[in-house]
């Protein structure tokens, strides 16, 4: 007996199929019913992207604050000083992530008739080169101080750790920023939780 039916378009062909991927209609019945049963305490898309988000951009902050912490309670101290640089592109990532996702992607591409004011697109389109160039500069700032104070020096261990906090803290934020401005304005959700 051949694998592979040919497709027959008669009436007597057709039968009722199960609307699952199961082979055994029971079972592809039972499991819809049962993820039918469920899926209204599952969370939504927006509170998904939410969470992931706010827990990406907390681990990055935890990080640096580990980093920030380690380095400052050796004993002897480390050759490398914590100074204000150090902090510049954190903080620099932390405003561009609320100035990238201020803006709503309807805004983007809006006529005058649809927001109050006019130029509404090109103030929002400036507004998120703004923020995005400014996650981008932060993030290549946090790679700069990272090669040019720990690895051009030729740090290692426990000098070289502070180092990696700062790289790890930006591309935390940066990806936590990028996720939740895609995931927000990505879908056909109305609004955001909170909103």
């Amino acid at each position: 007996m051949s694998r592979y039916q040919p497709l027959s378009v008669e009436p007597s062909a057709a039968r009722r199929r199960s609307r699952a991927a199961f082979y055994c209609q029971g079972c592809g019945d039972f499991c819809l019913q049962v993820f039918e049963g469920v899926s209204h305490k599952l969370p939504t898309r927006m509170e998904i992207v939410g969470y992931l988000s706010g827990g990406l951009f907390a681990i990055g902050w935890w990080v640096f604050i580990d980093g920030v912490v380690f380095s400052s309670t050796r004993d002897p101290p480390l050759p490398v000083q914590i100074r204000f640089e150090d902090w510049i592109p954190g903080v620099l990532s932390t405003i561009a992530l609320i100035i990238v996702n201020l803006i709503n992607r309807d805004m983007l591409s809006a006529d005058d008739s649809s927001f109050s004011g006019t130029n509404v697109a090109t103030k929002a389109r400036g507004c998120a080169f703004v923020g995005v160039s400014m996650a981008l500069g932060a993030l290549g700032g946090a790679l700069a101080v990272t090669s040019l104070k720990y690895i051009l020096p030729g740090y290692k261990g426990d000098a070289f750790y502070f180092g990696i906090c700062i790289a790890a803290q930006n591309f935390l934020i940066f990806v936590s920023s990028m996720i939740l401005w895609f995931g927000r304005n990505s879908g056909t959700e109305e609004q955001y939780p909170g909103y």
